[in-house]
């Protein structure tokens, strides 16, 4: 993974295989309510001790695209802005181009390698570009409100 601009609060990024403990190689999680993910993550549904247990979320939404190169660019230009949290994975081979912009801040991430992520919160505009065919896995979700 590459990274291009300024660092970007409610942007992470890195790649799933390095988040692998080879103490525990069973515990895989990238996301969700696990002792190995950090507390400041947004990959984190729970907040310190939640007395209700994992956060709850609304408006899951999971999808996986076989991106190519020659796909119309307009599908990946001007996203609206970024509502709830959103997880994108390269699944495979490939390179894909997600560009993060919060007012005059922009960062560009490649995700090369398989199982490199990015991830991010609400209010950040995002678009990308398919530099070589990507199957890539999306995931959105809210958190849900009380």
């Amino acid at each position: 993974m590459r990274r291009w601009g300024v660092e970007l609060e409610g942007v992470e990024v890195g790649n799933a295989w390095a988040l692998r403990s080879p103490a525990t190689p069973h515990t895989n999680w990238l996301l969700g309510d696990h002792g190995g993910i950090p507390a400041e993550s947004l990959r984190l549904l729970r907040h310190g001790g939640h007395p209700d247990g994992p956060e709850r979320v609304e408006d899951l939404a999971l999808k996986w695209f076989a991106h190519d190169p020659a796909d119309p660019p307009a599908w990946g230009e001007a996203k609206p802005l970024s509502v709830g949290r959103s997880l994108s994975l390269l699944a495979g081979e490939g390179a894909f181009e997600l560009r993060f912009q919060r007012g005059e801040e922009e960062l560009l991430v490649l995700l090369e390698h398989p199982g490199d992520y990015a991830l991010w919160g609400s209010g950040i505009g995002h678009s990308w570009r398919v530099l070589k065919p990507s199957l890539v896995m999306t995931l959105r979700w809210r958190l849900c409100e009380g």
